[in-house]
């Protein structure tokens, strides 16, 4: 008899154990779920900033699913991202991008005004050690720009903005205008993550800075592609002049706007770089080639040698 009550203790034990168990994995799993809730509602609601990139953080790399709970509808991690840049934009009163959704997967997606709905911008997250995003045109699969909210790190990508905005949109009839809109939306989140937040921003092809230096991808260049811009300079009625401090040279657009093509021996590297001066710091390297068509003619001809380089541990 007491062998078959300590057979009879030993099953109901092990019952309890496995409910227990069960028990406290839905538990957790729901706990789990209040957890992404909370964070959710800072995300949505806050108005202080750090703690909105804090909860983009967070959810940018949250598990919500568990063993014992699985939730049917729920956002992917790079909308995450999505969401944060349409909050921090909403912050500074800019409503260019609106941020939609597709039914079926509850993915988000980001479409302007000024473009066709055939070109949709989202995240695509890094899956590698390296970790952070990309900004992707959807169509074209162009990569914008890379950000990493733990490191706050952003890098414009200059191959993917001319790809994109120029051999895509400009070619098929988008107005310069409208590209600009674009542009602006894309560049003031670089100027308020790096303004509100500390981020470290290269703005690349698009910084306007006057002190911006505009590195070539090729380390050598041709002197016969500064005769080709020479030749198509005085076709256009300008004038291109040797470059005062060096090899390279100089070509005034309008009056004050001035571009440099030159060999520079800064920081102990020997390159060759683009700068553009102008009196209100508000002209980039790629606003010369959106207005000018000479110096875009001339610089898409010669991409081998004369694009500009982005940066090499986020952009192959």
């Amino acid at each position: 008899m007491a062998n078959n009550e300590k057979q009879i203790d030993s099953a109901t034990l092990s019952t309890h154990g496995k409910l227990t168990m069960f028990n406290e994995g839905l538990k957790s799993g729901l706990a789990n779920g209040e957890k992404f809730t909370a964070l959710m509602d800072q995300l949505i609601d806050t108005t202080d900033g750090e703690v909105l990139l804090a909860a983009a953080q967070k959810l940018a790399a949250f598990k919500l699913d568990s063993a014992y709970v699985t939730f049917p509808h729920q956002y992917q991690n790079a909308d995450y991202y999505l969401i944060f840049m349409s909050r921090l934009l909403g912050m500074h009163q800019d409503e260019q991008a609106t941020l939609n959704s597709r039914r079926k997967t509850e993915s988000l997606y980001h479409v302007f005004k000024t473009l066709s709905d055939d070109y949709t911008f989202r995240f695509q997250v890094v899956t590698n050690a390296n970790g952070g995003a990309y900004y992707q045109e959807q169509t074209t699969g162009e990569n914008l720009f890379y950000v990493h909210l733990e490191r706050r790190l952003l890098r414009f990508n200059s191959t993917a903005v001319t790809n994109l905005f120029i051999n895509k949109l400009l070619v098929k009839g988008v107005g310069v205008d409208q590209i600009n809109v674009v542009l602006t939306t894309l560049t003031q989140f670089g100027y308020w993550l790096r303004d509100d937040f500390g981020f470290n921003v290269d703005f690349n092809i698009l910084d306007v800075d006057n002190a911006a230096k505009y590195e070539l991808r090729s380390a050598q260049l041709d002197r016969s592609i500064i005769d080709k811009l020479f030749v198509s300079a005085a076709e256009n009625d300008h004038m291109l002049r040797n470059y005062m401090h060096g090899h390279g040279a100089e070509i005034e657009l309008r009056t004050g706007l001035v571009v440099d093509i030159f060999r520079s021996a800064a920081n102990g590297s020997d390159r060759w770089v683009l700068t553009v001066h102008d009196p209100d710091q508000a002209v980039s390297w790629f606003d010369v080639l959106l207005h000018f068509d000479f110096m875009r003619d001339w610089y898409l001809d010669n991409i081998d040698s004369l694009e500009i380089k982005a940066d090499p541990l986020v952009f192959a």
